[in-house]
């Protein structure tokens, strides 16, 4: 799949807070079908699966509590930390998928002035750099972590700043220290700014997140009331409230693959205006285009 010429978007140039913002959206809007394919296909299946798996850790806890024993309930809770577990693996390695797919999509974009990749040549190239992924996320949290263990300011300060890791990593295939050390670089003087971006996404993809999750919001509520009736059955009084919280958790699986490139686009290309800003090379890069194209005499 190509654009056209008119639709195709240079990523690589400096742009300000607001062009950051409607330039990353009108990129998901143009698009969606080539980007939004590998999401749904490779990173919402994982998602739904760690889904179930927590599932069956809150039917169990549910049933227990409300039946008020609170030895069933620790032998429960510690019968199903395996499948807890496995949830939270499989969730994390749903949300680095994800990371690596936006961000190698807008590379392969870049690289091919326009072209949108088939799901299985992404893929490709995503497997190929999964591991220099989780090793930058792991790394990344590690240090963020022991900020926040030092002082919570430290700690969302370099969280800020590890947010230019994942795309420096996929731009300029710098190796795991070198994304790291670099974010520091690119980011300084513009942490304000960069948190600024975070916050405003965040907020607004909060609210609209909130919007989707109310009238499901409301049901789970009006469907947990109408339970209330059967308290005299506690197992299956907590056999649906866990399938409740499975149904949550499989609604915020979908509303979150729908909505972080929204986030992490803006993020990619405030990356790259960072790196256009200090060091021109996209500017650059365009001019060797350029004298490359120029018939010679």
């Amino acid at each position: 799949m190509s654009n056209t010429p008119t639709d195709y978007i240079e990523l690589r140039q400096q742009r300000d807070f607001s062009a950051v913002i409607s330039t990353g959206f009108q990129f998901v809007r143009q698009n969606w079908k080539a980007l939004y394919r590998p999401l749904f296909f490779i990173c919402l299946p994982i998602y739904l699966l760690a889904s179930v798996l927590f599932g069956s850790f809150f039917r169990s806890f549910y049933g227990n509590a409300l039946a008020g024993n609170q030895e069933l309930m620790m032998t429960g809770m510690m019968g199903s930390m395996g499948s807890m577990f496995l949830g939270y693996v499989l969730m994390a390695l749903s949300m680095l998928l994800l990371y690596a797919i936006i961000y190698e999509f807008m590379r392969y974009y870049m690289e091919n002035k326009g072209q949108t990749p088939g799901m299985g040549e992404l893929w490709k190239v995503v497997r190929g750099q999964l591991v220099s992924y989780f090793v930058i996320g792991f790394l990344a949290g590690i240090i963020a972590t022991f900020g926040m263990v030092l002082f919570i300011i430290p700690g969302i300060w370099l969280a800020i700043v590890f947010t230019m890791a994942f795309p420096l990593h996929a731009f300029e295939r710098t190796d795991i220290g070198d994304s790291i050390g670099r974010s520091f670089k690119v980011i300084k003087g513009r942490w304000w700014m960069t948190f600024s971006l975070v916050i405003v996404l965040a907020m607004l993809i909060g609210f609209i997140s909130y919007i989707i999750y109310l009238p499901f919001m409301l049901l789970t509520g009006l469907g947990a009331m109408s339970g209330i009736g059967s308290m005299d059955d506690p197992a299956a009084m907590g056999e649906r409230m866990g399938w409740l919280m499975t149904l949550m958790m499989v609604l915020g699986g979908v509303v979150n693959v729908i909505f972080q490139p929204l986030l992490h686009v803006p993020i990619g290309l405030h990356a790259l205006s960072l790196i256009e800003e200090k060091e021109g090379r996209g500017l650059l890069q365009r001019v060797d285009d350029l004298n490359t194209a120029r018939p010679t005499a």
